[in-house]
């Protein structure tokens, strides 16, 4: 198969372009020097590719409009030139009325998608070797007192990068009558904030401090802004205080049985 993957060069992106090559499949991909979300583009980038996968999101504040008209080009042209398979990567935080951005953006793309019949995965935090979730670590390992919203009891939705590319190959084989839904990917059951963060700590004291979210939005806020390392953005802790994970079925053992026996 010939799969495009936009934002290649991202954690997410990279990795599933080495998955797919090493199954026998041709992959390229784009980088922000090569298509920027909302500027003009090559649409000969799509031409003779069997899938496009799109991972790539404009994370600056105030680009929903950017990121949302952008996504939707590339999707229209690739269609254009007959790519039919088309897979948007989304959010597990994705609500119409989320609390951050990022999910509201995610969630008006997802209904393009959709509404033309294509594929959407919305992967938990994806445990591996980079991305959030390596910074998320390096930020918990760095001190033994942790904010916790809540007394820590929020159900976090997490999912390892093996599966998680496991499961975005199955959805590149489904057929037509198949392909047409949104996927939830995380494991079950969740584990609570506390024990996501113990497991990181395992072996090393901890001391959940109770926070309330307005104080710890603030005060992520002003990390992000001196640039400063803390476990999370004042966008996730919007979206762990407005968390609906456990009304989410995941569709990740879904595919991963089609991984195994299809």
């Amino acid at each position: 198969m010939k799969i495009f993957i936009t934002a290649v060069g991202g954690f997410l992106g990279g990795a599933l372009a080495r998955h797919l090559e090493a199954r026998r499949n041709t992959v390229t991909g784009s980088t922000r020097r090569m298509m920027e979300l909302g500027r003009p583009f090559d649409a000969t980038v799509f031409e003779g590719r069997d899938a496009v996968i799109h991972c790539a999101h404009d994370f600056t504040p105030g680009a929903h409009e950017r990121t949302v008209t952008g996504t939707k080009a590339w999707m229209e042209t690739a269609a254009g030139m007959g790519v039919q398979r088309q897979i948007f990567l989304s959010s597990c935080s994705v609500r119409p009325h989320a609390g951050s951005e990022y999910g509201r953006t995610k969630h008006e793309i997802e209904e393009l998608f959709l509404g033309r019949g294509h594929t959407v995965l919305r992967p938990g935090l994806v445990r591996g070797e980079g991305g959030l979730y390596a910074r998320q670590r390096a930020a918990l390992l760095r001190t033994p007192i942790v904010p916790a919203l809540g007394g820590g009891i929020q159900p976090v939705a997490t999912v390892s990068l093996e599966d998680f590319l496991a499961a975005a190959e199955t959805a590149l084989h489904l057929s037509s009558e198949q392909r047409n839904r949104a996927f939830n990917l995380f494991d079950e059951p969740m584990p609570t904030y506390r024990d996501f963060v113990r497991a990181i700590r395992a072996g090393r004291r901890t001391l959940f401090l109770p926070v309330p979210a307005p104080l710890a939005i603030a005060l992520a806020g002003a990390a992000q802004l001196l640039r400063l390392p803390a476990p999370v953005t004042p966008d996730q802790i919007r979206a762990l205080g407005n968390d609906e994970s456990p009304r989410m079925r995941s569709g990740l053992r879904e595919l991963l049985a089609g991984a195994e026996f299809g």
